[in-house]
C-alpha cells in the first residue's frame, strides 16, 4: 500500500525515498510533510516526486530510486537533463565505477523454491528467553507454529544492544534448518539482526516479519526493510496502518495470544501487603518501553484527584527495566512518595505471580499514550477485571465502550524524543480529569463496572484464545507451503 498515491504528480513515499534529506528535515520538525516541501522547493528543484518522472524501461531487478539516492552527483545530473535515467548512467559509467545502488542485492525467493531447497518447516528468531512483552508474544506465537507446521525450531536472540555486541550470533545453517524464517524483530532492531546473522540468512527462503509499533506512522527508511520480507505481520490494526505507510510487502494484522493464563492465585492480598478490604487499582508496565508512553505519571495525577485522602482505596504501580530511565523512575516515585495509598513494585517477577496482581485487583488501568496491542489490557480483561483505557491505539482491536471504560484523549506531538519515538510523531494525550471521573465511576456503579468486565472478558477468551488466533496464523501460512504440509 502507497501512501497518498493518489496523486500522480507526488507520491510521497517515493519523495522520502529518493531525498534522504527531506526525510531529516521532517524529523527535525521544520516541515509539516514532504509534500510542504515539494511544494516550497522540491518541485522547483526538480526533484523526484512521481514515478511519472522516472525514464524507463528499466529490467525487473533495476532499482532507480536507490541508484539515485546514493549517488546524489547522478541524481542532480538527471535533474539537471544531462542524462535520462540513473539506469542509462550505470550501464555507460556506473557498472565499471562501481557505483553503488541499482541493482537489487536481494531476490525474493518464490516459496515453491524455497521449499524445494530446505524442508517445510520455521526458523522461529524471537526474543524467547526475555521476560518483556514480546518475549512472551514470541513464546506463544512460536508453540501455535510448532502445532500448525509440525517443524519449528525457536532461535533465540539477545534484546539489549549491549547483548549483541558481546554475543556472537552469526548464521548458523543447522540451527536454521527450514523453508520459513519468521522474525519476530521488530524493525528498529531489524538491523542488528541483519548485521549479525548476515542478509544470507535469508536467501532463498521464504521470510515473514512480525512488526509491533506504536506511532501513527512507520519510519520512512523501513521501507527498504521491507524488501526482505513476503508479508509483514503486526499485531493490530493499528499498527497495520501505521506499517502500510511504508511497506513494499502486504501487511496482515495476526494477534497476540492472550489464553491459558494462571487459573488461580496462589497468593493473598495480604501476601502483598494490600488491605484486604481495599478498592485495588492495578497498572503494570514497562520501563524499556519508555515511561513517557506508558505515562504512569498521568495516572498517578489523575489518582491524586480523586482518592488523595481514601485509605480505602489503593493504587498498585507494577513495572520492570527501572535502571533504562532512573531519571524518569526517580520523578514518578517523588510523586508517589506523597500518596500513602500508593504501592510501587519494581521487582522482576514470575508470571504466576505477576497474575496474581491481575486476579487481586478490582479494577486494571492503562494511561498510556498509545499502544501496539496491549497486552497488560487483554490479560486483564481475561481475568474478568474492569478495565479503565486510553481510547486509543492497538488496543481499540479489543476494547470499545461497551466492554472497557475509555479515556478520552487529544492528538498531540511527540514533546521531544523518547526512546525509538521521534519528536513530531503522534500519540495521544489522555484527559487527566475524565480518567479522574471514571476510577470514580468504577468504584461508585459497581453493577456497570461487572457488566462490562464480563463482555470484555467474552471478547478476550473468544478473539485472542489459542484457537482463535491459530486459525489466523493458517490462513495467512497458507499460500507459502507446500500443499502436502
Amino acid at each position: 500500500m502507497r501512501w497518498f498515491g493518489s496523486n500522480p504528480d507526488f507520491e510521497e513515499w517515493l519523495y522520502l525515498e529518493a531525498n534522504p534529506d527531506v526525510e531529516d528535515a521532517l524529523l527535525r520538525g521544520e516541515f509539516l510533510s514532504a509534500r510542504e516541501h515539494w511544494l516550497k522547493h522540491g518541485r522547483k528543484e526538480g526533484r523526484i516526486a512521481s514515478l511519472a518522472q522516472l525514464k524507463g524501461p528499466f529490467p525487473p531487478e533495476w532499482n532507480e530510486i536507490e541508484y539515485l539516492r546514493l549517488n546524489p552527483d547522478v541524481y542532480a545530473a538527471v535533474r539537471k537533463g544531462e542524462w535520462e535515467s540513473g539506469y542509462r548512467h550505470w550501464k555507460a559509467h556506473g557498472a565499471a565505477e562501481d557505483r553503488p545502488g541499482g541493482l537489487n542485492p536481494f531476490r525474493q525467493t518464490p516459496p515453491a523454491e524455497a521449499f524445494r531447497n530446505y524442508p517445510a518447516g520455521c526458523n522461529y528468531y524471537g526474543f524467547h528467553l526475555q521476560d518483556i512483552g514480546l518475549g512472551a508474544a514470541a513464546r506463544s506465537c512460536f508453540e501455535i507454529i510448532s502445532k500448525v507446521l509440525g517443524n519449528a525450531v525457536a532461535i533465540p536472540l539477545p534484546w539489549d544492544t549491549e547483548d549483541w555486541e558481546k554475543e556472537p550470533f552469526r548464521p548458523n545453517p543447522e540451527k536454521a534448518p527450514y523453508g520459513l524464517n519468521l522474525l519476530h524483530v521488530n524493525p528498529d532492531a531489524l538491523p542488528q539482526f541483519l548485521y549479525h546473522h548476515g542478509v544470507d540468512s535469508l536467501r532463498g527462503r521464504v521470510n515473514i516479519g512480525y512488526w509491533a509499533w506504536e506511532l501513527h506512522a512507520g519510519y520512512a527508511f523501513w521501507g527498504r526493510l521491507t524488501r526482505l520480507m513476503h508479508e509483514i505481520w503486526v499485531p493490530s490494526r493499528y499498527v497495520a496502518k501505521a506499517v502500510e505507510t511504508i511497506s513494499e510487502a502486504p501487511v496482515a494484522v495476526v494477534p497476540h495470544v492472550v489464553d491459558q493464563l494462571p487459573a488461580r492465585a496462589d497468593l493473598s492480598r495480604e501476601d502483598w501487603g494490600w488491605p484486604p478490604q481495599a478498592f485495588v487499582f492495578l497498572y503494570v508496565f514497562d520501563v524499556a518501553s519508555t515511561i513517557q508512553r506508558k505515562n504512569p505519571v498521568g495516572l498517578l495525577r489523575a489518582f491524586h484527584a480523586a482518592f488523595y485522602d481514601r485509605p480505602d482505596v489503593l493504587l498498585v504501580l507494577k513495572y520492570n527495566h527501572a535502571q533504562r530511565d532512573a531519571a524518569g523512575i526517580a520523578a514518578m516515585e517523588r510523586l508517589a512518595a506523597g500518596l500513602p495509598n500508593v504501592r510501587l513494585i519494581s521487582d522482576a517477577l514470575p508470571l504466576e505471580r505477576l497474575c496474581s496482581l491481575y486476579q487481586l485487583c478490582d479494577c486494571y488501568v492503562s494511561p498510556h499514550r498509545s499502544e501496539g496491542f496491549g497486552l497488560t489490557i487483554a490479560a486483564a480483561m481475561y481475568y474478568g477485571k474492569p478495565v479503565i483505557a486510553t481510547g486509543f491505539s492497538g488496543n481499540m482491536d479489543f476494547t470499545d465502550a461497551s466492554n472497557a471504560f475509555l479515556i478520552d484523549y487529544t492528538l498531540a506531538a511527540v514533546a521531544e524524543d523518547a526512546g525509538e519515538y521521534r519528536k513530531n510523531f503522534v500519540w495521544a494525550a489522555p484527559h487527566t480529569s475524565h480518567l479522574s471521573r471514571l476510577l470514580h465511576e468504577v468504584i461508585e456503579h459497581p453493577e456497570e463496572a461487572r457488566t462490562r468486565a464480563a463482555r470484555g472478558q467474552e471478547t478476550v477468551r473468544r478473539c485472542l484464545s489459542r484457537a482463535a488466533v491459530e486459525a489466523v496464523i493458517r490462513r495467512q501460512l497458507a499460500p507459502f507451503l507446500p500443499a502436502d504440509c
